[in-house]
């Protein structure tokens, strides 16, 4: 993995419009239920507006990261991967690999735009200021492990839309198992991160096999 392959794919990336589209609806959702929900959801629900805006964007996250990196990425799978392995003379698991670190630096950003909103609701939930910065770090733990899902489903069948589904389900239930099984907030992070590495190295082994090419 080098440098002139996470470079191409942020290029890549950058030039995608659904790019943009995706941050505005992302920090909009994100910015319409904090200032319009806010005052109303902790009568309704008695918990504190924070707790219900985090799950609120633990949903969104699992929905919308996904489709950036299936829309956004370069559209390397099947016989373009191979093209590009031999051209770059780099093995596919490098280009995969890559794919998902770069990808998931994208999401990471993508998360840090809707910040603003989230530090609204603390201040409206009178919480420490240690508590966006915790939710920060698991929204970075969850882009890896998004990137990684999603760009496996992406090299293994080539459909944005399948990549899409496949990407989110994937997402929501290694999260929904971390929630449930996890004892602190930090063990669920580590086991998000964990279960990100593992798909990623099984997926860079798997394309290494799958998609091989001969110099000769």
């Amino acid at each position: 993995m080098t440098v002139p392959l996470l470079t191409r794919e942020l290029i890549v990336v950058a030039r995608r419009p659904v790019l943009t589209a995706a941050v505005v609806v992302y920090v909009g959702l994100l910015a319409a239920f904090t200032f319009i929900w806010g005052l109303k959801l902790p009568t309704l629900t008695g918990a504190s507006f924070y707790d219900v805006l985090r799950t609120f964007n633990a949903g969104l996250f699992t929905i919308v990261m996904p489709w950036i990196v299936a829309r956004c990425h370069a559209q390397d799978c099947g016989d373009g991967l191979v093209l590009l392995s031999a051209v770059s003379a780099r093995r596919p698991s490098s280009i995969v690999l890559a794919k998902i670190l770069s990808l998931a630096g994208v999401v990471v950003l993508v998360a840090i735009a809707g910040v603003p909103a989230t530090i609204i609701a603390e201040k409206m939930s009178a919480l420490s200021a240690s508590a966006v910065l915790r939710d920060l770090g698991s929204a970075l733990a969850l882009a890896v492990l998004v990137s990684a899902v999603t760009t496996t489903w992406s090299v293994a069948c080539g459909n944005a839309m399948t990549s899409w589904v496949g990407g989110s389900a994937t997402t929501a239930v290694v999260l929904a198992a971390a929630s449930r099984w996890a004892s602190s907030r930090a063990a669920q992070d580590v086991s998000i991160v964990l279960v990100a590495m593992a798909v990623a190295a099984a997926s860079a082994t798997w394309t290494d096999r799958a998609f091989q090419y001969f110099h000769e």
